[in-house]
């Protein structure tokens, strides 16, 4: 009998299997590598190799599921760098997860992504991806997240887009991404989490039905787009959303009352839109809310004390409304109240003493109201405050800081500005060992300043300017051991006295030093040309202080800002500031410097403003080798020296305006915008000091030197300045025609010279001249009647004897009026010409301009004409580079 053995068909269909297992790994590994060649070298990469390719589930970043196969890639955060044109999309038949986030990735996504057909989670966040994103990503239907976020992808043509039914979460935030709402998210109806923040996307959303569909939304975050209109009512029938966060775009309205419907909603964020009207009643159902964020729109009325209601709530921003009237008396029955903020309103009234209630409390701002009366010493019974805000001239606070503040041992943040305290500052303040900012400035502290401020071993941000502090300057303030941290100290505008202590340069941690507007003197010492090399900004302007600018700049200086303005420093501009390369504004006006115009100071290629006025130079100023100076030069005032030669006007040929601010941030996220480059001027014998929106101005001041020879033609390639002030010098010849060109000239001071013919007519072109001064000449001819010269009164060109025509009362020839004789002179014309001597005591040297409305200091008066211009420049100027 015969025996047929039995086909062994299970073992043969296990070997077959095992063997394209294997063939399946090893194009998964050999896929793996070709990519991983394409990329930068990474030594997170090592274990990717052909000699370890039987151990590729063991690879970074690799998982393998039961089979072997590769099912999740993660290579998150390994610093990886490269494009994703070379990965394998066909050879990966079971991955579920790739996670490629926190790297340097560039390019765009390719297309043939469609082919992870198995996908699950894509996240390609946090790289510098680029282009549109491709349509066949929604090709991946079994995608439940997917998260692009902080790339620099573009919108692509939504309409291509296939809906993608399980998608659970989607992040398109951080890119610029320039569109209409995206329609195919609308029929995504598995969506929970829609995050769309900080794109480019428009549009109304009320006239689409957009959100209808998007029943199971808990988060929509559209932050930081454009969308417009007023509150899309669809949002409503989310009736699961638990966080809406609508803040920074244009909508607009009111808000409407069926936000009840949203009876999930734990966080609200409206700020930086234009919402206005009351707060609807029915926003105090929403029982379960935790965050109510309405900062910066337009808001307005009281505020009920229904807020109660809002029990769970434990932050609330109002900020930068119009709220008004007294603060609720509920408002402080909520108990878990964290974050409370009102800043920049028009509530009014006294802060009741239940604030003491909110034990919570960690951060309290009411500065910028109309708040009155002492400050309520039971806010110094919230014993978890760091964040204290009560600043701004508008509150109406009085009398000193009361006894207790020293309680707040948990307080990092204190602001106290313009708040109309008086007295000692308190020495309990010394308590608060973990205070990171102190700002008590513009108040009326007086005494001296608390030792016990030395004891703040965690300050990094000091400012106390304005008040009226005395005595001297402690140097135990400036011991470094006791403060490692501090990098801003401002004691600007008070009554200190004394020298600068030496142990100021024991702070190397400073980055921001004012000690403008006292009483210093003496001598600086020298080494704090060394501590430029991590100071920014120095300002020492109006003090006594003598003797020589230190001289020990170092190459690693990185000062942008050094203003020594008037003081009684003498000798020579160190010529070791040539190491400031970074510095930016340059003044050293109102003091004794000698010698000739330093030639160095053209290698200071970022200078952008230099002032040298009032001093003891001399001599001619030329940079024959210097092929570009000064390339970013804006405002120069060199007037009131003794500079000869003829007009250096060829050197500050590339003047124009900026758009920078001067600041200065740290690592800590601590901001200070520092626009404080003051300029004093002169007009008409009335001194004024301006700041402020100082770099949007270009501006030369040469008067009061002894420059001779013709105004160069090349003055007229300026066309970017406007103010011009070439007055008290000796100057000859005609007035350029080609000054037509300034365009943008506001005001033109050529008086008190020697210049003579006629007065240009082309010059009726400078359509914005505000200001004119030719008087004390030798012009003559008829004056101009177009444009803006119509405008101007006589004194603009009093002293040229041959000047006729209006506004002087002195006809020109060829009218019907018969010519007044020379030496016949009636009295209604006697005004019109005056002495040198008269000229001199009535025009003042310096600039003849006003820089910004904002800031003024009027020391005799206010012209209507100056107040005008000032108006007319600042709004001009803001306009064209707002």
């Amino acid at each position: 009998m015969a025996h047929f053995v039995k086909p062994c068909y299970p073992l043969l269909f296990v070997f077959f299997l095992s063997l394209l297992q294997s063939i399946l790994t090893t194009q998964e590994g050999e896929a793996l590598l070709k990519w991983k060649n394409s990329l930068a070298p990474s030594s997170f990469l090592d274990s990717w190799s052909l000699t370890n390719l039987d151990n590729l589930c063991n690879w970074t970043g690799i998982t393998c599921n039961s089979a072997g196969s590769v099912s999740k890639i993660n290579l998150f955060e390994k610093q990886l760098d490269g494009m994703l044109s070379e990965f394998g999309y066909t050879s990966f038949p079971n991955l579920n997860n790739l996670t490629l986030a926190y790297n340097f990735f560039s390019g765009p996504i390719p297309p043939a992504i469609e082919n992870l057909t198995q996908l699950q989670y894509l996240d390609f966040s946090n790289n510098y991806l680029d282009g549109p994103i491709p349509f066949q990503v929604s090709h991946l239907q079994s995608l439940l997240i997917l998260n692009l976020s902080q790339n620099a992808l573009q919108a692509p043509n939504w309409s291509h887009f296939s809906p993608m039914p399980f998608l659970r979460i989607l992040n398109l935030s951080h890119n610029p991404l320039s569109s209409k709402f995206p329609n195919f998210i609308s029929n995504s109806h598995s969506l929970t989490h829609l995050s769309l923040n900080y794109n480019e996307f428009t549009g109304d959303l009320v006239s689409e039905s957009i959100f209808a569909n998007l029943h199971n939304l808990q988060v929509l975050s559209l932050v930081g787009n454009s969308f417009e209109g007023s509150f899309p009512p669809d949002i409503f029938k989310l009736s699961k959303l638990k966080h809406l966060s609508l803040s920074r775009n244009k909508f607009s309205g009111s808000i409407p009352n069926d936000i009840r419907l949203l009876c999930d909603l734990e966080y609200l964020y409206l700020g930086n839109n234009s919402f206005e009207g009351p707060l609807p009643p029915n926003i105090f159902k929403l029982s379960k809310l935790k965050h109510l964020f309405l900062w910066g729109n337009k808001f307005s009325g009281s505020v009920s004390n229904d807020i109660g209601l809002l029990s769970e709530l434990e932050t609330l921003d109002l900020r930068s409304n119009f709220f008004e009237g007294t603060l609720p008396p509920n408002l402080f029955k909520l108990s878990k109240l964290k974050i409370l903020s009102l800043y920049e309103n028009n509530f009014s009234g006294f802060i009741s003493k239940d604030i003491g209630l909110l034990s919570e409390l960690e951060s309290l701002d009411l500065g910028s109201n109309f708040f009155e009366g002492p400050l309520p010493p039971h806010i110094f019974r919230l014993s978890k405050l760091r964040d204290l805000g009560l600043s701004d001239n508008r509150n109406l606070f009085e009398g000193s800081i009361p006894i207790g503040l020293g309680l707040l041992t948990n307080l990092m943040f204190l602001d106290l500005y313009s708040s109309n305290l008086s007295g000692y500052i308190p020495s309990e303040i010394g308590n608060l060992k973990l205070l990171v900012l102190l700002d008590l400035r513009s108040n009326q502290f007086t005494g001296p300043l608390s030792k016990i401020i030395s004891n703040l071993t965690n300050l990094i941000f000091l400012d106390v300017s304005y008040n009226s502090l005395s005595g001297n300057i402690q140097s135990d303030l400036w011991i470094y051991n006791d403060h490692p941290t501090l990098e801003f100290i401002n004691l600007g505008g008070n009554h200190f006295t004394g020298e600068l202590p030496t142990t100021i340069c024991n702070v190397t941690s400073l980055s921001v030093l004012d000690l403008s507007n006292n009483e210093l003197s003496g001598a600086l010492p020298n080494c704090l040309g060394n501590l430029a090399d991590g100071l920014l900004f120095i300002n020492l302007a109006n003090n006594q202080f003598r003797g020589t600018v230190p001289t020990t700049f170092s190459r690693s200086c990185q000062l942008t800002y050094l203003n020594m303005d008037n003081n009684e420093f003498e000798g020579l501009l160190p010529p070791s500031l040539e190491n400031c390369k970074h510095l930016r504004i340059l003044d050293m006006g109102n003091n004794k410097i000698g010698g000739t115009f330093p030639s160095w100071l053209y290698v200071l290629g970022e200078l952008e403003v230099l002032v040298l006025r009032s001093n003891k130079l001399y001599g001619t100023i030329s940079a024959r080798s210097i092929e570009d100076p000064f390339p970013k030069l804006r405002i120069v005032d060199l007037s009131n020296n003794q500079f000869t030669g003829h007009l250096p006007i060829q050197y500050f040929k590339n003047m124009k305006s900026t758009d920078n601010l001067y600041s200065y941030e740290n690592d800590r996220g601590i901001y200070y915008a520092y626009d404080e480059a003051a300029v004093p001027l002169t007009v008409k014998g009335t001194e004024y000091e301006v700041r402020n929106n100082l770099h949007i101005y270009t501006i030369i001041d040469l008067s009061c030197n002894k420059f001779l020879g013709e105004i160069p033609k090349v003055t007229g390639e300026l066309i970017w300045l406007a103010l011009l002030n070439l007055s008290h010098n000796s100057l000859t010849g005609p007035i350029p025609s080609l000054l037509r060109n300034m365009k943008e000239l506001q005001s033109l001071d050529l008086s008190s010279n020697q210049l003579t013919g006629a007065i240009p007519p082309q010059l009726t072109a400078l359509t914005y001249l505000e200001v004119l001064n030719l008087s004390g000449n030798h012009l003559s001819g008829e004056i101009p009647q177009k444009g803006q010269f119509s405008t101007f009164n006589n004194d603009s060109y009093l002293g040229n004897s041959a000047l006729c025509g209006s506004p002087l009362t002195k006809k020109c020839a060829n009218t019907a009026s018969p010519p007044q004789e020379v030496g016949n002179v009636d009295e209604d014309d006697a005004g019109d010409e005056l002495t040198w001597e008269a000229i001199l005591m009535g025009y003042g040297c310096g600039l003849i301009c006003g820089l910004s409305s904002a800031y003024i200091v009027l020391k005799l008066g206010k012209p209507w004409w100056f107040v005008r211009y000032i108006e007319v420049l600042q709004l001009k100027l803001m306009k064209r580079y707002a």
